[in-house]
């Protein structure tokens, strides 16, 4: 995989460099074992960045990993995603464990999260995705990465984590129904804000996949996909909620309605 480096202070130079070549082998590893889920067109490369380089220089969104022009963005340094994460907790004891003991394979999520954006079942010709239905696609594309690069202790602890953050945070954000993706977002505001309906997203994918899916992924992209190539009269949330059988107490556990 191509890459380049961008910083603001040269002397962070070579320690992103080392940094990012070790996230370079992981999401390599990781882009063949996506392969085998579903086809997917790889980005032309990605870019190294500090944290101001990434979010003041490329580009104003206040977190530092996201794709622009086909390329990946990122910094590679766990200190900076670990500083981020732990901003996040608000006094929750689970999540300030596992995010002081943050290391490369997260930061790796985070990379091939963007990564994942690029398989075949997202890129449609005739449109793109709408803000309704778009929780799906970011939720997929954290829970994929997960299950292949971290190990199953820490899969369902980042999974605990998230849904105890939610908890602490749903009276302040909402538990609107996730059709309305990305609500509590304030980029004036608090990383959490931003988080919450990823969290979210995350969280009801997994149980979707678990609950209804024979803890297949490949059956829940199929399911997708047959919404995606439909009319699309009816949306995700609903195509879900009849195609599963899913109960209207159960759609309302999982934020589906």
């Amino acid at each position: 995989m191509k890459y380049g480096i961008s910083v603001t202070d040269t002397s962070e130079v070579k320690k992103i460099e080392e940094s990012g070549l070790q996230l370079v082998d992981k999401l390599v590893a990781f882009s063949e074992s996506l392969n085998e889920i579903a086809s997917f067109q790889s980005p032309r490369g990605i870019i190294f960045h500090d944290l101001a380089s990434a979010t003041q220089l490329y580009s104003t969104v206040p977190l530092p990993a996201y794709t622009s022009r086909d390329l990946i963005h990122i910094t590679p340094l766990v200190e900076t995603w670990k500083g981020i994460y732990l901003s996040t907790t608000n006094g929750v004891e689970v999540a300030e464990t596992y995010y002081s003991e943050l290391d490369m394979d997260d930061v790796a999520v985070i990379a091939a999260h963007e990564l994942t954006h690029h398989i075949d079942v997202f890129q449609t010709d005739s449109e793109e995705l709408d803000e309704e239905n778009m929780w799906f696609e970011e939720g997929l594309c954290f829970y994929i990465p997960r299950k292949q690069i971290l190990s199953d202790e820490k899969f369902h602890s980042i999974m605990k984590v998230e849904a105890c953050l939610i908890d602490r945070y749903k009276e302040q954000y909402g538990d609107y129904t996730l059709n309305r993706f990305g609500e509590s977002h304030d980029e004036e505001s608090e990383y959490a804000s931003a988080f919450y309906d990823y969290w979210r997203s995350t969280l009801v994918v997994d149980a979707l996949i678990n609950r209804y899916c024979d803890q297949q992924v490949e059956k829940m992209i199929d399911c997708y996909r047959e919404w995606a190539e439909s009319s699309r009269v009816i949306n995700l949330q609903t195509y879900f909620i009849d195609k599963l059988h899913i109960s209207d107490e159960e759609a309302k556990n999982l934020w589906l309605s």
